[in-house]
Order: C-alpha cells, then structure tokens, then sequence
C-alpha cells in the first residue's frame, strides 16, 4: 500500500546531492564521509516488523569503516527517522531528509513507501521492499530485487508442500489493504489452484490482530493438512495457538516469524513450522554446514560486535545487504560520486549477492523484470532452533525456472555465483 501523496518540485540542490555548500549532515567527497538517512518505522503497531532494517546496515557501515571506509571515504548514518508508522508522517520525514539535510543516500524501512519524491530526487534510495513499489526506477534498489513477482514463489511453495507430503492446502492473508499479505497469498492460492493443487479453504482478508479460531474450524471441517500464512509474526502465534488448541494436525509455512526471539518465546507453538527465508541464506546455515557460507559467517561475527540485538534478524539482514549494495556502487564509483554514478555504476552490477548472502541479484534487469532461475531458501522450526532445509549437501537454495509443474516440482542448478554453489 503507497500513500495518495502529490508531487511537488524538489529545488535543484537536492538533485546535486553533494553539494559544497551542504549542511552538517550532508555529504561531499572531500568531507571523506557519505551520509545517509533513514525513514524507519520505529514505534506503533508495526515497529517490531520494521525496525531492525537500519540496524543491521549500520552494522556493516561500523564493519567497512573499522577498516577505512570505501574508497576511503566513511559511510555514515546522518539521522534515522521514525514514521510511527504512519503515511503522512513518512511525507514529512521525506522532505527533511531530502531537502534539509541532503543526505546522500536514503535507507527505507516502512510499509508506507512513496517513491515519488525519490525517484525525481535521483538520490540512491535502498530499502525493504514490502509495498510493491520499488519497480521501475533506476535510484530504486529493493534488498533482493525491486521487482516483486509473487507468481515466481509458488513453485517453492509447491515444493515444500510435496515435501512434507500434503494434500489439501490453506491460505491465510490480510484483506487487499495491506497489499505485501494479500498480494503474495492471493497469487499462492491462485497459482496452486490452477495447477490442481487442492486448496480446500482461503481468508485472503483477515483481521490483523484478529481470532483465527473461526478459520481454524473451517480448516478441520475442509480437511486441511497444510497452512500457507501471510499473516505478520503476531498473528502467525495466534493463528498457531488456534491450531494446536482445536488439534489440527497440519504443516505450517509462514512467511513472516522468522526471529529467534519470537521462537525463544513461543517454541511450543512453532514447532514444525516452516519459514520461507526467500533469496537469502539461513543464518544457522553456518553450523549446520561449516565452511559453506563465509558470507553469513562475516555477517554473524559483524553483527554480534555491532548489533548482538538483532543479528538473527531477517530485516537486519536486508539492512546489511542494502549496506553492502551502496558500498559496492561507491566502490566502482571511484572519484565521481555524484548520485547520479553511483546510481549508474550499481545498475552495472550483475552477480550481487552482498558478499555470499543471498543468490545472485542482476541489477541490470532487477529494476523492472523477474529473472530465472529464482531461488529460495527454508528453514524448519526443531526444538528451540531453526535448521535449514537442505536441498542437495550443503545447498540451501532451491531454484526455479519459469514453467514449473507445481505438482511435481523439481529445483534446478542454480546460477553461478549462488553462495552454497
């Protein structure tokens, strides 16, 4: 969901984005420093879904600073707004980081994402891309991809299901509002039915915060055996707490949950659970296969240094991916880092994968177009640990390419660069 937010003129300073006569939280090449501000949402409802991003991209700044910078120039977090998780407030935040404190680079962690001021700025915008609206401009890079193609997480989903043997298959999301839950599960439940996937029971508009125990009924009536979950990481418990209470016996994939806090309060709830960790490597990936993943290995050791509060986080994980993103395209940026190269340079980068973190991202088409194979990647909840799900030795990713038999699928090998490989 974006806000219904018109455009206005932004001043022709704002797109120098370096300019020499900035003020104290801005930018310039010979200040040796690269500012970037934030627009999280660090308190309301919301807080706990989004505020982990800046984080862990503040981690990886303390981690390449320690070691003099990129290029010799420091990365460094000018401010970290927080939007309370409310639409207008986040129009407000983005003039002042726009056009007061001209911040060289922008970090976004909020579902109430407007592009608009951001793509005309020009300024390298990095961010969680839960709103669908990163697609399409240049300055826009989305952790993992700006484009969001619900239809290429069917075939994973299909694999998990065939994996765990399941036969009748239920999906839950909020209602077409709240656009990341309804969007990803509507194109699931959509995409398996039309591969003749059974899918004996759907609420594609559940409350948020709400008692599932209504639809939990309707899954033991309709003989469910699987529960598909777009549902937020509170609501999954509820939803889960419903479920063991009725004695649904069922296999769960949840796409929201994956924290090891959430499992050190609620194992008792979670166990079996699966999660979908999308293009990234499980953090437990490192013990279960040692040597396999330096990548993760280097963001563990930085994170319990920098953030020890948020290293198993998968949106602090994005934070440092989107870190690492604007690092790389200052890197190859050299001498000329005005916006507009390091916008350029970036979008030169083919085999991204924020040094062994996630399967390779191809920003040379990932501004506007799904590539292939897509590769994703799972964890099962086991006792008090999540464990990854290996799909071949010590490979974590399964990958798929376009036409899939959803009934029978099958991963391929994935591209070269893909951590694991």
């Amino acid at each position: 969901m974006t806000g219904s937010v018109a455009a206005l003129t932004v001043a022709a300073a704002l797109l120098v984005g370096f300019p020499a006569t900035s003020s104290a939280a801005s930018t310039s090449p010979a200040s040796g420093n690269i500012s970037v501000g934030a627009i999280s949402s660090l308190t309301g409802a919301i807080a706990a879904d989004f505020d982990a991003f800046v984080p862990g991209m503040q981690a990886y700044f303390d981690m390449v600073n320690a070691a003099g910078g990129v290029n010799g120039h420091k990365l460094v977090l000018a401010a970290n707004l927080d939007d309370a998780g409310n639409p207008s407030q986040f129009t407000q935040l983005t003039h002042t980081l726009l056009q007061q404190d001209h911040v060289s680079a922008v970090a976004i962690s909020t579902f109430f994402f407007n592009p608009s001021l951001y793509v005309q700025s020009g300024v390298p915008t990095y961010g969680y891309n839960v709103s669908n609206n990163w697609v399409g401009p240049a300055n826009l890079f989305a952790a993992g991809g700006s484009v969001q193609n619900y239809t290429a997480g069917v075939a994973p989903i299909s694999w998990i299901i065939k994996q765990t043997k399941s036969k009748s298959v239920a999906v839950m999301s909020y209602g077409s509002a709240i656009t990341s839950s309804f969007g990803a599960c509507n194109a699931f439940a959509n995409g398996l039915k039309a591969a003749g996937v059974t899918v004996s029971y759907t609420d594609l508009s559940a409350q948020l915060g709400g008692n599932y125990s209504s639809a939990v009924q309707k899954m033991q009536q309709s003989g469910t055996d699987f529960v598909l979950s777009c549902l937020q990481s509170s609501d999954n418990i509820t939803l889960a707490r419903s479920i063991q209470q009725y004695g649904l016996k069922v296999h769960q994939l949840w796409l929201s949950g994956y924290d090891q806090t959430v499992l050190n309060q609620y194992s008792s709830l979670m166990q079996g659970v699966y999660f979908n960790v999308n293009g990234n490597v499980p953090f437990q990936a490192v013990k279960a296969f040692p040597g396999s993943y330096p990548g993760m290995q280097q963001y563990l050791a930085a994170m319990q240094k920098y953030e020890p509060k948020f290293a198993f986080n998968d949106q602090a994980l994005q934070g440092w991916q989107s870190a690492a993103l604007l690092a790389a395209g200052v890197q190859k940026a050299g001498s000329d880092l005005t916006p507009a190269n390091i916008v350029a340079q970036t979008n030169k980068i083919t085999n991204f994968t924020a040094g062994g973190l996630s399967a390779v991202t191809d920003w040379t088409k990932l501004h506007t177009t799904q590539t292939y194979p897509a590769c994703s990647a799972f964890v099962k909840v086991t006792g008090s640990k999540f464990i990854p799900v290996a799909i071949k030795g010590h490979q974590v990713f399964a990958c798929f390419n376009k036409k899939v038999n959803y009934k029978n699928p099958i991963p391929v090998t994935p591209p070269p660069g893909t951590p694991g490989t």
